[in-house]
């Protein structure tokens, strides 16, 4: 039997600051949850975190400045993906999935969801007057979307409203 995990997925600078915030306060009530979580994050950000079983690194999915060059990479970021996502799958159950973006969230959480996965996704606390990207396709994805400033209930009404994290 596999082992249940939730999957953690994040991005580097603010959003990995987010998830470690998250992972601290999961910690005090730990005992209580016992579950245990793996990660994917962009290359170079994976937090070094006891409740984290392992780490899966991924090339950033979408660039934002994007160039020629950059068109030619696009069969490998795919084949990176695939191949994590079938690691994954074949040694973890994964119940949920949690994200405070990026866009990396989204291909992840499209096929974790058709195999049942609960999805939660937190917005950036770094927007107060636009969405991002990964927001604005995750709002209509996840099973539980939260915002973590109230100036963005105008964007996302529908939204949990959870303060800063």
């Amino acid at each position: 039997m596999k082992p249940k995990v939730i999957l953690l997925i994040y991005g580097s600078g603010g959003h990995k600051a987010q998830m470690e915030r998250l992972l601290n306060k999961m910690d005090r009530q730990h005992a209580e949850i016992k579950i245990d979580f793996i990660a994917i994050t962009e290359s170079g950000a994976s937090i070094e975190h006891h409740l984290v079983l392992e780490n899966f690194e991924q090339p950033p999915f979408r660039n934002k400045y994007f160039s020629a060059a950059n068109f030619f990479k696009i069969p490998q970021k795919y084949f990176n993906f695939l191949h994590c996502f079938f690691r994954i799958k074949k040694k973890y159950q994964v119940v949920s999935v949690i994200s405070t973006g990026p866009g990396l969230a989204i291909p992840f959480s499209m096929l974790f969801k058709m195999l049942k996965s609960k999805i939660i996704f937190i917005e950036t606390w770094s927007r107060f007057e636009t969405q991002s990207y990964a927001g604005k396709v995750m709002y209509r994805l996840a099973d539980r979307f939260y915002i973590q400033n109230r100036s963005l209930e105008k964007f996302y009404p529908k939204a949990i409203y959870s303060g800063l994290l």
